[in-house]
């Protein structure tokens, strides 16, 4: 005797119809990511910089070009998979500067440093002027997938917490909005941590020392902060519905990664790394302002509500 049993059924296609816009984002997203990775790269051989696969060992190849493919691909699948769209947005500015300064005129100009120094025989060492947009660009790639990545945060949870603007069609199941203190600390951890690794090395790589016999404790402090200046502003923004801090958080991010992109002696993210309790006292200070101005609000509605 055949036995039917419809709630199996039901739990299989519900499982099927949500696992496949799953595998069809991430699918869409590692092609444009890919797209973007190339054509940068082409670009890049086309002007004449020396980024081909023969000037990087594999792990450093696939650090770079990897780089450019997931920078491309957190914000394509944001889009795609939960509607977010201010990540991809300023992807798309950002590539879009970046390619600009490179196409556009002066365009890059290599000049040896014998020129520079106007010295009788030249050096073999070459600087180029009014260029490096693409190659800086792919070597700050994991700082700015960070910035992209908590940008889409504060949109995702500004759009489930706040009524004005549109929901988000498919929430994560995996976190509620407004988050549970679990949840909220799960998150805001996993958050800091990320922000942590990608500082560190972000300073390592542009040479960042400290001076001093006890530098390492700097160092240790100075990571122990990168991961508070991302962990409180997330739990805010998860568990409390506060959105100034994390807002700002992204944009120290963003704009950290922005500089990078003309050589200067005044580095912000010296600034940002060493000294990073001043950026979390700016962040503190607009969450009083955020939460002191809702308290305000309330307090007329109960007003007008007596």
């Amino acid at each position: 005797m055949c036995e039917y049993r419809p709630s199996k059924v039901l739990y299989d296609w519900e499982t099927h119809s949500d696992v496949m816009p799953s595998i069809r984002s991430l699918v869409v997203s590692v092609l444009v990511g890919l797209v973007h990775a190339g054509t940068l790269i082409a670009i890049a051989l086309t002007l004449g910089y020396s980024i081909g696969p023969s000037e990087y060992a594999i792990l450093g190849m696939g650090w770079r070009y990897g780089g450019l493919v997931v920078v491309a691909a957190v914000p394509v699948w944001l889009a795609f998979r939960y509607r977010i769209v201010a990540p991809l947005l300023t992807l798309v500015v950002t590539t879009g500067y970046v390619l600009g300064m490179e196409l556009t005129p002066p365009g890059p100009t290599f000049r040896d440093v014998a020129e520079l120094e106007r010295l009788a025989e030249p050096t073999g060492i070459t600087v180029v002027e009014n260029g490096l947009y693409i190659v800086r660009y792919m070597l700050n790639a994991s700082v700015w997938t960070v910035g992209f990545l908590f940008l889409g945060i504060v949109e995702y949870t500004v759009r489930i917490g706040w009524k004005r603007v549109p929901a988000v069609p498919s929430p994560v199941s995996l976190i509620s909005i407004p988050a549970s203190r679990k949840q909220a600390v799960s998150s805001a951890t996993i958050g800091g941590v990320l922000h942590a690794a990608v500082m560190l090395w972000f300073s390592l790589r542009l040479g960042l020392t400290f001076s001093g016999d006890f530098s390492w404790l700097l160092y240790i402090s100075s990571t122990l902060g990168m991961w508070l200046l991302a962990a409180v502003p997330l739990y805010l923004l998860v568990r409390h519905l506060v959105v100034t801090p994390a807002t700002g958080l992204t944009a120290f991010i963003l704009l950290n990664a922005q500089a990078e992109f003309t050589a200067s002696p005044e580095d912000p993210h010296t600034l940002y790394f060493g000294a990073w309790f001043l950026y979390l006292g700016i962040l503190l200070i607009v969450a009083g302002i955020e939460i002191g101005l809702r308290q305000l609000q309330v307090t007329q509605r109960l007003r007008l509500m007596t």
